[in-house]
C-alpha cells in the first residue's frame, strides 16, 4: 500500500501526487517495485479496547509527494502520549489504523463529524483552502464517517513562506503542520470518538496542572457514559476552576444528572453555577419528562435574575405539560406590565410568547 513507501521522497510529478493521494485516501492497493501489501489479521477489537494503533502518513505540496518522516514521528509520539501504543510497521498486528494526509493546500472537505464542544476550527473548515492535515482512521480497512482536521495559523502558504524569509513554500507549511499536531488535541478528540472512557478520565486525572486540558476532557466526556464519567464530573463541580464546564458537561450525561444539577441550583452560591445547572437541566428536558423537572423550572419562575427565568420558561416549553400553562401566563403579566427595556426583559418576553403558543395557542395569540 501507498503506506509502504510514505516515508521515502518521490520526486516531483503533478499528475502521479494527485492520483498516489487519492489512491492512498481511498485506500486503494498500490505495489511499487517489490513491496506487497499488508493485510492485518489481528481480529476486530471494540472501539473502546482500541490500544494498538497503525500510523499512516502521505505529505503533499505543490511539488508533488514528501518525506512525511517528521510528521509520522510526531503523530506516534502524541498517540503515545495519550496512553496508545504506536505501531510503525503494517505487518505488525494492530487494533486499528489511523492515517493522516498533510497538504499544502487542502484538496478535500473537512471535518466530517463534530462533537459539542469540539475543535475551535471546525466552523469554518469547509471554506479553509489552505495547508491543512486530514486525520481519519480505519478499523479492518472499513472507513470511518468521523475525521478530524489540523490547519495552520495562516492559510496563503506562499506569502507565510516569504514572511518568514522560507524559499520553499511547501516545506514551509508542512513544518508548520507538523508544528501544529504537535500541539493539537487530536488524540483526546480519538479517544472520545472510541467511546474509551477509562483512557480520558486517566489523562484528566494526570494533567492536574493543566486546566485547559482538564476542561477539554470533562467536554469530551459530557456524551459518553458510565458511572465512573458521571463520578468523575459529579467531582469537578466542586472545584470552582472546573465547575462550569463540569455542569454544562452534566447537561450531556441525561437523566441521571439530574439529582447533582438540581443540588447545584438549590446551594446558595455562585450565580453563574446556577444558571449553568439550570441551562444543563433545559437541555436533558429536550429528551425526558422526568416530574421534577416541571417542579424545579415552575420554581424558577419566581426568580428575581430574567436570565433564570427565561431559561425555566424554554424549559416548560420543551417537557410540554399543560401544566404549566397558568404559571407562565402569570409571569406574562408581570414581564409585560414591566417597564424595562434590559436585554434580559426582552429575552424573557420572547421566550413566553413562544411557549405559550407551543402549549396553547390560543393562549399565546393574544
Amino acid at each position: 500500500m501507498l503506506s509502504r513507501f510514505r516515508h521515502n521522497f518521490l520526486p516531483s510529478c503533478p499528475y502521479a501526487t494527485i492520483i498516489l493521494g487519492l489512491c492512498w485516501f481511498l485506500g486503494v492497493s498500490i505495489t511499487l517495485s517489490n513491496a506487497q501489501p499488508a493485510v492485518n489479521t489481528t481480529p476486530e477489537v471494540p472501539l473502546n479496547e482500541i490500544q494498538h494503533v497503525l500510523i499512516t502518513t502521505l505529505a503533499l505540496t505543490e511539488r508533488g509527494l514528501q518525506d512525511s518522516t517528521g510528521i509520522h514521528h510526531v503523530v506516534s509520539t502524541r498517540l503515545e502520549q495519550a496512553g496508545f501504543s504506536p505501531v510503525a510497521d503494517a505487518k505488525m498486528p494492530h487494533d486499528i489504523t489511523v492515517r493522516v494526509k498533510c497538504e499544502e493546500r487542502k484538496s478535500k472537505t473537512g471535518p466530517g463529524k463534530h462533537r459539542k464542544g469540539g475543535h475551535a476550527m471546525s466552523s469554518g473548515s469547509r471554506l479553509w483552502q489552505g495547508p491543512a492535515c486530514l486525520i481519519s482512521y480505519r478499523q479492518q480497512g472499513k472507513p470511518a464517517l468521523w475525521s478530524w482536521e489540523v490547519r495552520t495559523v495562516f492559510e496563503e502558504a506562499r506569502k507565510a513562506a516569504k514572511a518568514a524569509g522560507a524559499t520553499n513554500s511547501g516545506l514551509y507549511a508542512l513544518q508548520e503542520l507538523q508544528a501544529q499536531l504537535s500541539i493539537d488535541n487530536f488524540p483526546l478528540y480519538l479517544a472520545a470518538e472510541w467511546g474509551q472512557t477509562d483512557r480520558l478520565i486517566n489523562l484528566f486525572q494526570q494533567a492536574s496542572d493543566q486546566l485547559d486540558h482538564r476542561r477539554l476532557i470533562l467536554q469530551l466526556l459530557g456524551p459518553l457514559s458510565s458511572p465512573k464519567v458521571l463520578t468523575t464530573i459529579q467531582k469537578a463541580t466542586h472545584d470552582p476552576a472546573l465547575a462550569l464546564t463540569a455542569i454544562e458537561a452534566l447537561g450531556n450525561q441525561g437523566e441521571v444528572a439530574i439529582p447533582t444539577l438540581v443540588e447545584v441550583l438549590d446551594t446558595p452560591g455562585d450565580s453563574e453555577q446556577h444558571m449553568a445547572s439550570l441551562q444543563a437541566l433545559r437541555e436533558i428536558s429536550t429528551h425526558s419528562a422526568t416530574p421534577v423537572l416541571f417542579e424545579t423550572f415552575v420554581q424558577q419562575l419566581q426568580s428575581s435574575d430574567p436570565r433564570m427565568q427565561t431559561i425555566a420558561v424554554r424549559g416548560l416549553g420543551s417537557l410540554g405539560n399543560q401544566g404549566a400553562v397558568d404559571p407562565i401566563n402569570a409571569l406574562n403579566v408581570q414581564a409585560w406590565s414591566n417597564p424595562s427595556t434590559h436585554a434580559g426583559m426582552h429575552a424573557l418576553r420572547e421566550a413566553l410568547n413562544d411557549t405559550l403558543y407551543q402549549l396553547d395557542p390560543q393562549a399565546g395569540s393574544h
